[in-house]
Order: C-alpha cells, then structure tokens, then sequence
C-alpha cells in the first residue's frame, strides 16, 4: 500500500487525490499547543466526557479498558504501555476547537470531534480500522504508526476493542509534532507511542444507511398522511398466525411509498437531520439584548463550537437540525465565516432561533447572561 508523504497542505490536491480514496501523511502542517493530562481529565470529570484508559501491547495481547477515567491517580504506576482518551475535547476547550478552522474546507456536518490521546511509551489502542475519515495530528512527542488495506480484516473477539486480529503491516511510518496523518475508512491503522505523546484525533463521520432509515421513519411518523397501516384480509382459520406472500408484498408496498419523498422533501429532511445528528448540547443562556448590543458595537459573533451549519440547494441554512429563515447572502456569508455581523441586527427572528438552538457563543461579561 503506497504512501504519499506531503511537505505542505494542498486543499485543491488533497481532494481531487487523497480525500476518501488515499492515505496521506502532511509534515508539519498543524501544530496547536499539548495539553496537561490532567486538565483533560478534570474537564472530562466536570463535563462528563468520554475517557478511557487502555493498556497493553500486541507483543502481549493484554489489552484492558477502563471507561470513565477522571484522574492521574487512577493511572498505572509504571510509566509504559497505557494511553489515556478523551472524546469531546473541542466542546470543551476554545483552543482545541480551533484546529477545525484548519478544515473549513469540510462540510461543518462531517466534523464530529476531536479526540485527545495522551499515551505512555509504548501506549496504543491496538490495531483497528475505522469506518469514517480521520486526521491524526502528532501535537506533542512522536509515534510509530503501521497501516495495512487489506480487504479481510478479521476482529479478535478477545477483547472489548475491536481489534484486528493477526496483524501484519504494509507500510510503516513515525510522526512528530506537527504531522498530520490522514487515514481513508477501512485503513487498518495501529499507533504506538515512541516517547510520551500526545495525539489530536479529529474524527469525520457521516451517518450509516439504517441511521437514514430510522430518521426517515421519525420524520414519517410526524406527518398525518402517512398513517396508513397493514391490512390482515388473508386469514387461515387453522394456522391464523402465519404471515403470507401477501402480507409480505403488502408491506413492501408501504415501505416503497413511504421512500416516495421527493428530492426536495428528502433534502430538506437530509439537511436536519445532518445538522442535528451526533449533536452537542449548547449553552441557551445568552440574551438576544446581549447580542443585540455586542452586533450594535461593531462586533462580529462567532457561532458557537458545536453549531453544526448546512446549506441545502446552496443557499437555504440548517444550524443544528432547523432551517434558520434568513437571506441567502447571509446564510452564505455565516456558512463561510461562522461569524454574525451587524447585518444580522435586522434579523431578530433569526438571531433568537440561533439563540435557542445554542448556536451563538456566549459573549464575556456577566451582564451578557440572561
């Protein structure tokens, strides 16, 4: 498996070349500062973040997980083969969100989060694979990293991490601060720490087939049109339990008309649920007063981190799951700059749904709550 290893960020190059086909690796592309392990962890405490602790190695195959992991004391003594997780991080922390300005060439909808790993030498999650597009970015320390593409890989089932079993690498690659390395869906990957390090995950996903599905059928059971249901005519008085040909068809039949959306329709429930899914609660209590007067003092308002935006046909805006009424000019210009100005002043209907859906980050100041 080749691996193309790039001296500078080319957007126009990634996408034609590497994006959802091709690995990469970028040398020293992003380079934002390392976090203290333990401030991970009192947020991941205070904030109820996702957090791990794994330990051991491939030479061993002993691999543990610990979930819910709020402190350094919970660590192990020995200063090898653990790595510590924490899920969220950009919810949580201005200066790790940031690093998604680095992708705003990106859907804002496929940007789930951004993971911290702080490993020991010789930590690592073992080898796996993932089913959505990644960018490892090496912030602190370096990491040797092996990948494989074959088309067969097998889970051990030892273990309560899906890991590949019989693992056997096909290239073979280190990384220090500053690289970033772009892994496709289904590129087994497995990183182990050199020295201590730290790694930023940042995790693209989009939603699987069924998850469509069960949102369609949520969407469905709201409208009062599509109430229709099985009619049971063909009965066997001997065997009244079976379910026939005809019911079968019948059924299909249902589920056939309940697909019959037209793209319009289909778009429109796509472009909420895109902005909705995977969603993190955002903070409600800024006053549409307190905006008011920071957009009337010249001040631009950034969207707040976890604001997911979509335009539908172009210039129709989504923001977390709701279609925001507004210009098109203004929606283009906020899906570009995730930032409100002072034009925004005559859109009040707007700025309060914006409000309500925790979209707009909350301004300094104690007067600026409600």
């Amino acid at each position: 498996m080749p691996l193309a290893i790039l001296d500078r960020f080319d957007t126009e190059r990634f996408l034609s070349d590497f994006w959802g086909r091709e690995p990469c690796l970028i040398r020293a592309w992003l380079q934002p500062r390392a976090l203290e392990l333990d401030d991970m962890l009192a947020l991941a405490a205070d904030m109820e973040l996702p957090s791990r602790l794994i330990t051991g190695s491939a030479e061993l195959a002993d691999w543990r997980v610990v979930h819910g992991v709020e402190s350094v004391d919970e660590l192990p003594e020995q200063e090898k083969d653990w790595t510590v997780l924490v899920q969220e991080m950009d919810k949580a922390r201005g200066e790790v969100a940031s690093i998604l300005d680095a992708f705003d060439f990106l859907p804002h909808w496929v940007l789930d989060d951004v993971m911290i790993s702080e490993a020991a030498p010789g930590g690592s999650v073992g080898p796996h694979k993932d089913a959505y597009d990644v960018f490892l970015v090496q912030v602190r320390g370096h990491r040797r990293w092996e990948l494989a593409r074959r088309g067969d890989f097998t889970i051990d089932p030892r273990f309560e991490l899906a890991l590949i079993a019989d693992w056997s690498a096909e290239v073979r690659i280190e990384t220090g601060p500053g690289d970033v390395l772009y892994l496709p869906p289904g590129v087994g990957h497995h990183g182990v720490a050199i020295d201590r390090c730290q790694t930023w995950s940042v995790g693209l996903r989009t939603p699987s087939g069924p998850e469509l599905l069960f949102q369609l059928a949520e969407g469905l059971l709201t409208d009062a049109s599509a109430g229709s249901r099985l009619k049971v005519r063909d009965i066997d008085p001997q065997f009244p339990d079976r379910i026939g040909p005809e019911l079968v068809c019948q059924a299909r039949r249902m589920l056939e008309a309940s697909m019959s959306l037209d793209d319009r329709e289909l778009g429109k429930l796509l472009a909420a649920f895109l902005t909705r899914w995977r969603l993190w609660p955002g903070d409600e209590t800024v006053s549409l007063a307190a905006v008011t007067r920071q957009l009337r003092a010249g001040h631009r308002l950034p969207l707040a981190a976890t604001a997911r935006l979509a335009l539908l046909n172009g210039d129709e805006l989504y923001v977390n799951g709701e279609r925001i009424d507004c210009p098109p000019a203004l929606a283009l210009a906020l899906s570009k700059q995730r930032r409100l100005g002072a034009d925004w002043l005559a859109q009040e209907g707007a700025l309060e749904q914006l409000l309500e859906l925790g979209a707009i980050e909350r301004p300094q100041g104690p007067e600026l709550v409600r």
